[in-house]
């Protein structure tokens, strides 16, 4: 899948130009607001389901996604999902990740002086409380390693980038887990607030222009790492910046 926002440069505030590709598993979601679309992206990832459960997973996929995206003063260029199996250990285990491509503002176009700041804002987020830090060093990567984050200083083919990804628990708010239909066995009428492992991984790769591309992949499949960090960098490997006319 292959994504070129190119044609829209001109029309916006931030004249992004840039090229990518997203692993053909990743399928690209409409707008939450939209109307069409839905159904044929719903029918790509579940194509065994009938019609009754197409129409209750669109629901519950449309109300969960503002919950689930990123906000602020990002231009969001792509939201897609990855739904499958996979195989870990000889065992068929559940692959679900959802993917968000933005475009945030930098105020710098020394993209090597942008990344390093933004990998030491990290590194301070991080580890500012952490005394034992793993060293990192790869060859096309530099970094550290906490009990629960990575940060690397990445070299790739368009230039300097910095990737991270981040284990927490999370909780559900009471409004998103009403939403996508997760009730409550107590009986009590209340939501519940279920706890869940999630893993958050995010490239950053700053543009010659005076903005950022930021690809995050989020994943409850946090025993499936290795595979989405895998899929990630294949996605930071294609990256391509154009100067827009």
């Amino acid at each position: 899948m292959i994504h070129t926002p190119v044609e829209a440069a001109a029309g916006r505030e931030i004249p992004y130009a840039f090229r990518y590709t997203v692993p053909d598993e990743f399928v690209g979601l409409p707008d939450p607001t939209a109307t069409d679309g839905w159904w044929e992206a719903l029918a790509r990832l579940v194509p065994d389901a009938d019609q009754t459960q197409l129409a209750a997973a669109t629901e519950r996929l449309r109300a969960a996604l503002p919950g689930l995206s990123r906000g602020g003063e990002e231009t969001v260029d792509l939201t897609a999902l990855c739904l499958g199996t996979e195989d870990v250990g000889g065992e068929e285990r559940l692959s679900m990740g959802l993917l968000a491509v933005t475009v945030k503002p930098s105020g710098h176009r020394d993209r090597l002086l942008t990344a390093e700041g933004i990998y030491r804002a990290k590194e301070q987020k991080f580890f500012a409380r952490e005394r034992e830090l793993q060293e990192l060093d790869f060859p096309l990567g530099k970094g550290v390693q906490g009990r629960q984050d990575m940060l690397l200083a990445a070299r790739l083919p368009c230039g300097p980038g910095v990737m991270s990804t981040s284990l927490r628990m999370i909780t559900l708010p009471a409004r998103l887990a009403a939403e996508t239909g997760i009730a409550d066995v107590a009986g009590t009428g209340e939501p519940l607030r279920p706890s869940l492992p999630m893993a958050t991984l995010q490239l950053i790769v700053p543009a010659p222009r005076d903005y950022c591309v930021y690809v995050t992949i989020s994943t409850p499949s946090v025993f499936l790492l290795d595979s989405y960090c895998a899929r990630l960098a294949e996605i930071g490997r294609t990256f391509t910046f154009d100067a827009p006319t």
